[in-house]
């Protein structure tokens, strides 16, 4: 799901800036020093979108795990199975062009880009919905220096014009049935005043 919506949005990206052929592509920043040979580590001269970190959204945590649904003739029943998944996924963007200023000028682009479409719905990235998720926001995640070079020092390799954007609310489900339960259909709850 995430390489999907990640694609999705590259397409939006590429027709934004304009080129010829399209100059954005989903890779692995880590392999910009690296001597591996092959489709995946060919990002020179690209401007390289990378998942640097992904983490659960802590504060949608606590959604019951038993749940009430409606079959197709409108009867609610109970199934039990474990929440989904909200997610926030840091997405590092880097310009690995040969030229320092056309690497700047794409990364300008792509400022501009997300400043103009920080929210993608259906409309923008057909299947979206198909994934259990309305909606996907960009928000620009603003690091410090010593935040940036931890960053690069673990991925391995030296700093280039890039931009790092948490996209929130990616939401994962299982899409599985779970297990059936019974409705809850009375409560018998019996108070007593004590002095």
């Amino acid at each position: 799901m995430i390489d999907q919506v990640l694609n999705s949005v590259i397409v939006l990206l590429n027709d934004h800036i304009g080129t010829a052929e399209p100059d954005v592509m989903l890779g692995n920043l880590s392999l910009l020093d690296s001597a591996q040979v092959g489709a995946e580590a060919n990002i020179t001269d690209r401007v390289v979108v990378s998942v640097a970190n992904i983490q659960q959204e802590s504060t949608l945590r606590n959604n019951p795990a038993n749940r009430q649904i409606f079959d197709t003739a409108g009867i609610p029943r109970g199934v039990a199975r474990h929440p989904g998944i909200f997610l926030n996924i840091y997405v590092l963007i880097g310009a690995n062009k040969e030229q320092y200023n056309i690497g700047l000028q794409r990364i300008s682009q792509v400022i501009s880009f997300f400043q103009r479409n920080p929210i993608f719905t259906e409309t923008e990235i057909p299947g979206l919905t198909s994934f259990g998720l309305d909606k996907i926001l960009f928000d620009m995640h603003s690091t410090g220096i010593e935040e940036l070079n931890q960053l690069w020092g673990i991925m391995g390799g030296k700093y280039i014009p890039s931009v790092l954007y948490k996209m929130r609310m990616a939401y994962i489900d299982s899409f599985e049935e779970g297990m059936e339960i019974p409705l809850v259909k009375t409560i018998d709850a019996q108070f007593t005043n004590k002095p």
